[in-house]
């Protein structure tokens, strides 16, 4: 589509790609994630591809389902790979949580969720094989541009079919920044559970570190009343043991 989606996201990866991937464990993490998002887009598009009432979108949508099957294996492969040179262990199994886009979005939405994220990542994985470029590795440039065919590809069919759904040029680009303002509610409301936990963690640990004095002034009052609930009982089975 003619104008870009506008994000931080492939900006913050090109500056940071050093401190990132110097880590091989924090490589291996990050390459997990992209697993994981490509796992769950798989189960999104599959979904679309039940749920279209078109047979040529529903070919594009199960093609498309399968490009990210092959890049979830690809980066989990490579994520597991690192980790045993560290002499670490896999992450384990990636486990998509898919979000039923296409039912709550509609399909207009769901294909300007799908062509934001597209564009996002093909920005994003630009950045990453050029920085290996840089770095003489080759295997991991390789991959990155290995994934980077189907990101364009995917990119340009979702901008077509946007415009085609939509009803044309103007309406793709309503759904676009209406897709865009989904995208921060959410991640705004996914920030408020988060720092909502960590507030309940904190003011639960300041609570037991303030409590914990009272508990030790209260243990000999409470040793006490032990000392005579036991009493008491001893007594009570005294006298039944006598009237029998």
């Amino acid at each position: 589509m003619s104008g870009r989606v506008l994000t931080l996201r492939p900006f913050v990866a090109r500056v940071t790609n050093w401190i990132v991937w110097r880590s091989p464990r924090r490589a291996a993490r990050l390459l997990f994630s992209f697993a994981h998002a490509e796992a769950a887009s798989r189960v999104d598009l599959i979904v679309a591809a039940q749920l279209t009432p078109s047979p040529a979108r529903r070919a594009l949508y199960l093609r498309h389902a399968l490009d990210e099957a092959r890049h979830a294996k690809l980066f989990s492969l490579r994520s597991a790979e690192l980790r045993g040179k560290a002499g670490l262990p896999p992450l384990g199994f990636v486990r998509p949580d898919a979000e039923d886009l296409f039912e709550r979005r509609g399909e207009v939405g769901f294909l300007a969720f799908v062509h934001r994220g597209e564009e996002r990542g093909r920005r994003q994985f630009d950045s990453y094989s050029d920085h290996f470029g840089r770095a003489g590795d080759d295997r991991m440039r390789a991959l990155f541009d290995a994934v980077l065919v189907d990101e364009r590809r995917h990119e340009q069919y979702t901008g077509t079919l946007l415009r085609e759904v939509a009803g044309g040029e103007a309406a793709a680009r309503r759904a676009l920044r209406a897709a865009a303002a989904w995208e921060a509610w959410r991640s705004w409301r996914r920030a408020g559970r988060a720092l909502a936990g960590l507030a309940y963690a904190a003011a639960m640990s300041v609570l037991y570190v303030a409590l914990a004095p009272l508990l030790l002034a209260l243990r000999p009052l409470l040793r006490e009343r032990r000392r005579w609930l036991d009493a008491g009982a001893g007594a009570r089975d005294a006298s039944a043991g006598g009237g029998s």
